[in-house]
């Protein structure tokens, strides 16, 4: 599983965005359950119930204390880094004063794990290298397990905002450490539990790498190929229920013509960073070309999606007007809900009939008002 696992972190290292907290935290889930592996293979070989040529080797006791209090201190780590990961896909923010209490847990079973070195507490190893389990080993499988149920509550709360497919990918990478602890706590000559974590971070890793292909490079949005998705889905539905805003940026062209692409690409930054700030829960964002965007509902009530165009427009209004940029950022758009029998693609014909008839009406009442 270490020569499984090493080659995805190095992947994860060199081609996941570290300026993303979710894939530096996934990248830090991947690294502990690394390192706990090898810490694991070092136990069992310094374990004279699993290797008998060290029985009696005493001046193995000490190495065999370390390796197993670290091993101890990280074991609910992953779970931890997990749940915190979580959060930051989700985009649920997670402060430093909102952390430190769950943290705690954590820092006891550290305590615990370094006093074990000495006092046995966790764990004990005798004269002859054989390890046992000490009085307060229960600990540490219990934080384990709080902080993997601390994790799928908040995946079960958050459901909504994650895709089906991610929603399975995740719940199954937290189900397999979860059930194969179980089994290597009743029968601990079986070490089913960091191999299974191995597994759990190569899943994570692929979520997050089919999400990555689905995201804008520069916006951070979804991409057309999300876009192509979510029409897909779209075609599945036996009753089209659905609501289409597509959006077209205004004069990006004359911008980076006149200021240079790269007031161009802070343009098309603006704009994407409103749509992200004024469409929460329920719909998908997506930018699916160089000046096109696109909001998706699947619902067929538009006074919702109109209402939040309409405050983006006013936002972004406020912002030309105290920004003292060279250009202002605007858009024009078209809105189409699903009626019914109407089929998908005559949806999006006619919403984007409407968005250009709005563009046109906007050329034309910019040339009747210039001097």
């Amino acid at each position: 599983m270490c020569l499984a696992l090493l080659p995805a972190i190095v992947v994860a290292a060199v081609k996941l965005d570290k300026s993303i907290p979710a894939h530096r935290h996934l990248v830090a889930v991947m690294l502990c359950v690394f390192v706990l592996l090898v810490l694991e293979a070092c136990s069992v070989a310094l374990d004279s119930n699993f290797n008998a040529t060290v029985h009696d080797d005493a001046q193995l006791v000490p190495l065999g204390k370390l390796v197993n209090s670290i091993g101890f201190l990280l074991v609910p780590v992953p779970a931890f880094l997990t749940w915190t990961f979580l959060h930051h896909w989700t985009g649920v923010r997670l402060t430093a004063s909102s952390t430190l209490p769950w943290a705690l847990p954590l820092a006891c079973n550290a305590v615990l794990a370094m006093l074990s070195y000495n006092e046995g507490l966790l764990f004990s190893i005798a004269p002859d290298n054989t390890y046992s389990r000490g009085p307060w080993f229960v600990v540490s499988p219990i934080v384990f397990y709080g902080y993997q149920a601390l994790a799928a509550g908040f995946l079960i709360r958050r459901r909504n905002r994650l895709r089906t497919e991610e929603t399975a990918m995740f719940a199954t990478a937290l189900a397999l450490p979860a059930l194969t602890a179980a089994f290597q706590l009743q029968y601990f000559i079986f070490l089913t539990m960091w191999s299974s974590w191995a597994i759990s971070c190569i899943i994570l890793m692929v979520t997050v790498f089919i999400n990555s292909s689905e995201r804008d490079e520069l916006t951070k949005l979804a991409n057309r190929t999300a876009y192509r998705n979510a029409i897909a889905k779209a075609r599945r539905m036996r009753e089209l229920k659905m609501c289409v805003a597509l959006l077209d940026m205004d004069g990006l062209k004359a911008i980076n013509d006149r200021h240079g692409h790269a007031a161009g690409d802070m343009a098309l930054l603006t704009l994407a960073e409103g749509l992200r700030e004024t469409f929460g829960e329920g719909f998908s964002v997506m930018r699916f070309g160089g000046d096109e965007f696109a909001v998706v509902q699947f619902d067929n009530d538009p006074a919702a999606l109109y209402e939040r165009l309409c405050t983006l427009e006013n936002a972004l209004t406020e912002q030309d007007a105290a920004s003292g940029r060279p250009y202002r950022v605007a858009f024009s758009y078209g809105l189409a809900c699903s009626r019914d029998g109407e089929c998908v693609d005559a949806l999006l014909k006619r919403c984007d009939t409407l968005m250009y008839d709005r563009k046109r009406q906007k050329h034309l009442k910019a040339g009747a008002t210039a001097p």
